[in-house]
């Protein structure tokens, strides 16, 4: 038996009015009876089931999600958010959302492009509460967004029980929810996670939407507005939503003649709802995103044009190689994909994918239809344009609802199909063995659950070294409370200075939380960090190159913050600083005395820093220690850690060949160095004096 189209009546005018539409059919598309009438469980058991499991879900989240730590994009988009609500709070005056330097409330000039739905709600929680003042300015932040992170499993469930009915709601809410790159997500990724939760409620009010026609309900319509407009002012992207509207409208209208004439006859309600959605939702998006405020044609299109071609280069680790997110392979997202959800999770995603597209052909194909455009069309999109990507397949997780409903439906399908009770129990306690090894993962590593790999790669302290794993820089929070409870740096009466490379995020984090503490908050890479003075050092391995990940990090240090037993985020200290006073020597052209404190630097810390080489290979090329010198300055080279270090070998190696009179090696090593860096005037100099010595030079003998 095939789901009946809803029609509206045509005998009467009134007919087309909303009060006398004909009732919606209420069993699921591809369920032609009630679940009650074939499976052990009643349709009103599974629906409790599901509403019990989504107030679970809310709880565990509330209660796992506190102080877990937030990152520093987190801080540029919450201050993103002051300078929006300032603008309001100003009528227009306070433009600082267009990008500002001020400092502890800097807006970079491209987060202007950004929607700012969820910062609006966040920053208009934080300043009403009072907690933008507080400790936990944050924690009110995530607690708002694991509200939207389970708002999109409660929708995704909500159009899985419209597809497949209640079980199949069940199976895709709880497949979601113990993802752990989903589950980790939720906790604290206030970009993505919203965007998540309005793309999928406003993909379940587009099929309402479309099932009700002639006669869409306002309810139905409100509801598709809105998440329409909260997407698009979450990221611009979302306007894909109103091209899929229209898409399955005509679609709709075109395989059902008596939908078509029906809908015809009662254009005026349905072309009034229609101007809702697109005019309506456009509206809201515009009065609530200051940029578009300004000029809301044009700025649509600016940030339209910018979200396409987003010109963000960001270092990347994949497959074990550096590349850059301007330049990743077609792979990039599949295989993150691929190697990051549980093969359980993707074993299930196969069999529901071929019973979704069998009982898409015997039942109700267009909804089904709009489901895999809606899921899998962005990514093929973002790869056939060469879109710029990074971190992982975080900016996808809003199809992961629709892969997991695909999923969801499959198990659902198989569990209705093994009719004896016994052989249901068994099916789920089945499918709680497929997930239990990415549960305890989960459970031992919390709250690191975003970084969870599968068995494809081996495990996490595998792909530590391939992928990018910690890209939030979520461990920095942990480890700056070792740091702080465990060292005297608030009882120090003389100012700590702090190397870190998420200086933002330890400076306010100490701030907040350690207020006694006096400190200098010092921005340096890991690979850079022999190069500024600090007593304690807060470096994660974010950036850190593959082959260097496996070679030098860590270093030696007092305290860590471990995924899987893996150091990812490490404490340093020194209070000696050899190597910075090696530093300030060879800046003083000492070297000599540079290179005596180098060599006992790595002697008294046995932090063998291949960093330091470059510095080290040109203290002993000015001490004539030539073929050291080029052993040193090759081996930074193997790695490229920085244009600096690079620079710095290049000058080494020019001055050590010049010393062995190997004039046209050495021009060549400081060309190099000057391509590097243009503007640095040390190569030059060196150059002047080898070319100088060259011509000074007896000629060789013929």
């Amino acid at each position: 038996m095939k789901k009946k189209q809803p029609q509206g009546p045509t005998h009467n005018p009134k007919d087309t009015q909303e009060k006398n539409a004909p009732a919606r059919d209420q069993t699921s598309v591809f369920a032609a009876q009630p679940e009650s009438r074939k499976t052990l469980i009643s349709d009103n058991t599974l629906k409790s089931i599901f509403l019990f499991s989504i107030v679970g879900m809310l709880l565990t989240v509330w209660i796992s999600g506190f102080n877990i730590g937030f990152h520093c994009d987190e801080m540029d988009m919450n201050n993103y958010g002051k300078a929006n609500y300032a603008y309001y709070m100003t009528g227009g005056k306070d433009k600082s959302f267009m990008g500002t330097k001020k400092e502890g409330a800097e807006v970079d000039s491209l987060l202007k492009f950004y929607g700012s739905a969820f910062e609006i709600i966040a920053v208009g929680t934080n300043k009403i509460t009072g907690m933008d003042k507080g400790m936990h300015e944050f924690d009110s932040r995530h607690f708002i967004n694991q509200i939207f992170g389970i708002l999109a499993i409660l929708f995704a469930g909500l159009t899985a029980k419209k597809i497949a009915g209640w079980r199949a709601a069940i199976f895709t809410s709880w497949l979601l929810f113990l993802t752990p790159s989903f589950f980790g997500h939720i906790l604290f990724n206030t970009k993505d996670i919203p965007f998540c939760a309005g793309y999928i409620a406003a993909i379940y009010f587009m099929i309402e939407f479309l099932e009700q026609l002639p006669n869409p309900t306002w309810k139905t319509t409100l509801g598709l507005t809105v998440s329409f407009a909260f997407a698009t002012n979450t990221r611009i992207v979302g306007v894909l939503l109103i091209a899929y509207l229209g898409l399955f409208t005509v679609l709709y209208l075109l395989v059902n003649k008596e939908l078509l004439s029906n809908t015809l006859k009662n254009s005026k309600n349905v072309l009034i709802k229609y101007v809702t959605i697109g005019g309506g939702g456009f509206l809201l998006v515009v009065l609530t995103w200051p940029y578009l405020l300004m000029n809301p044609v044009k700025n649509f299109f600016n940030a339209l044009g910018i979200s396409s071609k987003f010109p963000m280069k960001v270092n990347i680790n994949f497959e074990g190689n550096a590349i850059n997110s301007l330049h990743v392979p077609i792979g990039y997202i599949p295989k993150f994909m691929l190697v990051t959800i549980p093969i359980f999770i993707l074993l299930s995603l196969l069999v529901g994918a071929a019973l979704f597209l069998k009982r898409m052909r015997e039942y109700d194909w267009k909804v089904g239809l709009l489901l895999l455009v809606a899921t899998f069309f962005p990514v093929i999109y973002a790869i056939a344009s060469h879109a710029a990507l990074y971190s992982g397949w975080r900016h996808f997780l809003f199809i992961y609802p629709g892969i997991c409903l695909i999923a969801g439906i499959g198990l659902s399908e198989i569990s209705k199909f093994l009719k004896k009770p016994a052989f249901q129990i068994a099916f789920v306690a089945l499918c709680i063995v497929g997930m239990f090894k990415p549960i305890v993962w989960c459970i031992k590593n919390h709250p690191y659950e975003y970084t969870y790999f599968n068995e494809f790669v081996g495990s996490f302290n595998k792909a530590f070294y391939a992928y990018d794993n910690d890209y939030w820089e979520i461990t920095m929070r942990k480890a700056v409370d070792k740091m702080m409870v465990n060292e005297p740096i608030e009882q120090s009466k003389d100012t700590v200075s702090i190397a870190t490379n998420a200086s933002a995020f330890v400076k306010y984090y100490i701030n907040r939380h350690y207020p006694k503490a006096k400190i200098k908050v010092v921005q340096s890479g890991y690979t850079m960090r022999n190069s500024n003075y600090w007593t304690y050092g807060v470096f994660n391995s974010l950036f850190v190159k593959p082959d260097y990940l496996e070679n030098y990090f860590p270093p030696p240090y007092v305290y860590s913050e471990n995924i899987d037993d893996v150091p990812v985020t490490v404490i340093l200290k020194d209070t000696a600083r050899l190597d910075w006073k090696a530093a300030l020597a060879l800046k003083v052209a000492q070297h000599k005395a540079a290179d005596s404190l180098y060599t006992a630097y790595i002697k008294t810390t046995k932090d063998d820093n291949v960093g330091l080489y470059a510095y080290m290979a040109v203290a002993k090329g000015s001490l004539n220690q030539n073929d050291e010198a080029i052993k040193l300055a090759n081996k930074c080279l193997e790695y490229h850690l920085s244009p600096l270090l690079d620079y710095n070998s290049y000058c080494a190696l020019g001055i050590a060949y010049a010393n062995k009179a190997q004039w046209k090696v050495s021009i060549e090593q400081l060309n190099k160095a000057m391509s590097v860096m243009p503007k640095e005037s040390a190569a030059k100099d060196i150059m002047r004096q080898v070319l100088a010595a060259q011509r000074q030079s007896p000629p060789k003998p013929q």
